[in-house]
């Protein structure tokens, strides 16, 4: 695993979301894109911190609609400042960092993911324990037929 890099790991191009943008968008960003980790970016797509489904179940709850639907409101939600709610410093790393350099900040810290940057901190790309678990899947079982 020392000799994989994480380019070869990351997932690209990533869904991510504006320091200023609404909390809202957040919420519409993991809901739409079936994703749990949203990297937000500063004014120069820099990382400034992170968001998660967790954090957003954390922050606000859901109701639950006759059908059994999770459903927020989006004004409610718009009271809230992402600034102030994402995590933050978010822990990075770059692409021709090895993926055990990866595995070791998710176990020890227990990190869902790591975002990807570049020298400047731009986001390039993001890995997460699932993107892990299905690249040594690959390795594993290569002749296999994918899900």
């Amino acid at each position: 695993m020392k000799s994989i890099l994480l380019r070869e790991v990351m997932n690209r191009p990533v869904a991510s979301i504006g320091i200023h943008e609404a909390f809202s968008k957040v919420e519409e960003k993991l809901r739409n894109k079936k994703i749990r980790h949203l990297p937000v970016l500063d004014e120069e797509r820099r990382v400034a911190g992170l968001i998660s489904q967790r954090d957003l179940f954390r922050i606000v709850s859901p109701r639950r609609t006759e059908d059994g639907e999770e459903v927020y409101d989006p004004a409610a939600l718009d009271r809230i400042l992402l600034a102030k709610v994402m995590t933050h410093p978010v822990v990075t790393l770059h692409a021709e960092d090895p993926l055990a350099a990866a595995v070791k900040l998710m176990s020890r810290d227990k990190l869902g993911c790591i975002p990807i940057v570049d020298a400047e901190r731009r986001l390039l790309g993001i890995v997460t324990k699932t993107d892990i678990l299905k690249f040594l899947d690959r390795a594993f079982h290569p002749s296999e037929t994918r899900f």
